[in-house]
């Protein structure tokens, strides 16, 4: 389906008699090419998509920008992260802390029946650290039974000197 040209016809001459411009820009302009009406429907709907693409940027560009400007901005983050203290130092100091209210706290019942909750579960948390630490050991991959003899060996004279 190709474009029909519009050309100086009858129409054109009678308007051309009497001095009126019958649609024609001028003598030295290209004849304007005439679209089907599907193809016309087209390029209304590409442009209209074309407005509602451009509204969309522009709105989120209007969003982006809001965001920037309310966002504070920090120039150097060097002096926050130094006086951040180190991961490895707050672990080192809640291990001590736990370490002084052990020694601290009264002794333990020996049975679990008679412990509270709280003491059950400091207690199992205690076992799955060690258990971890064994696991991890070189030791243990060596020789496991032998691994587990010698922790539960050292878990007896600890244990042992505690009561005394």
């Amino acid at each position: 389906m190709g474009a029909i040209l519009r050309t100086g016809g009858v129409t054109s001459t009678l308007f051309s008699c009497f001095g009126l411009n019958a649609g024609k820009q001028s003598e030295g302009a290209e004849p304007k090419a005439i679209l089907p009406k599907k193809e016309k429907l087209k390029l209304r709907r590409e442009r209209w998509l074309q407005k509602i693409e451009a509204i969309k940027l522009a709105e989120q560009k209007l969003r982006e920008e809001r965001k920037r400007k309310a966002m504070v901005v920090v120039g150097d983050l060097h002096p926050l992260r130094d006086a951040l203290p180190e991961l490895q130092e707050l672990e080192a100091n809640r291990q001590q802390q736990r370490a002084t209210r052990r020694v601290t706290s009264k002794p333990r019942p020996v049975e679990l029946s008679r412990m509270s909750t709280a003491q059950r579960q400091q207690l199992l948390e205690e076992e799955r650290t060690r258990f971890q630490k064994l696991l991890a050991s070189p030791a243990y991959r060596a020789s496991p039974l032998l691994a587990i003899g010698q922790q539960l060996a050292h878990q007896m004279q600890l244990e042992g000197g505690e009561q005394l």
